[in-house]
């Protein structure tokens, strides 16, 4: 993906602004957006709300089979807001549920969007709750959201079992290579080159 020409002059320049905003879309739920600015902040015509979201968290890697995840941190759980996804998530099916986190880049001081620096997608893995202090008589929540990359790699450690159509989406259209994995545990599949 390349930059904007706008959003390059302005690294050129040596200053910028970034704003990280990251975007729900829980089914049964229109899409929720949240950043971590003062106010309400609308892009490409979602509202993001302020304030809630704490951190996007690091990345987490490792070699071998397992796949890079994320954790991002949201504050002050329970709230009164009805259309807060993240005061409600708990009463949909979440779980590979997209997110998008994208990092706009901005002229400091000034309100001016220029553009997209990055963006990625990922599923919610799993959501998780440390207990606060108690603050008069309530006790408010911290909510951490893991994240994994979406598509087989993750889908594999949820274990959905994974479509054909699914398989050829993320390689080749002509791509067979996981057709006999839901028998290949009961059923011997013979593999690679015959011999005589």
């Amino acid at each position: 993906m390349s930059l904007d020409p706008a959003v390059t002059t302005q690294i050129d320049k040596g200053g910028i602004a970034r704003l990280d905003l990251v975007r729900f879309d829980i089914p049964g739920l229109p899409p929720k957006g949240y950043h971590m600015g003062g106010r309400d902040f609308t892009f490409n015509g979602l509202v993001y709300k302020p304030n809630r979201f704490l951190s996007m968290g690091s990345m987490t890697s490792a070699v071998g089979t397992a796949v890079t995840t994320r954790t991002i941190t949201f504050s002050n759980i329970p709230v009164n807001d009805p259309d807060d996804a993240m005061a409600i998530i708990e009463q949909y099916n979440y779980q590979n549920s997209p997110v998008i986190i994208a990092h706009l880049c901005g002229v400091p001081n000034t309100n001016e969007v220029l553009g997209i620096l990055a963006s990625s997608v990922y599923e919610i893995d799993q959501v998780r709750y440390n207990k606060g202090a108690i603050s008069g008589s309530e006790r408010t929540l911290t909510m951490e959201i893991d994240l994994q990359p979406p598509g087989r790699s993750a889908r594999g450690s949820t274990g959905v079992k994974r479509s054909m159509a699914e398989q050829k989406f993320d390689n080749d259209a002509n791509d067979t290579g996981l057709e006999y994995v839901a028998t290949n545990a009961s059923i011997p599949e013979e593999w690679g080159q015959r011999s005589g």
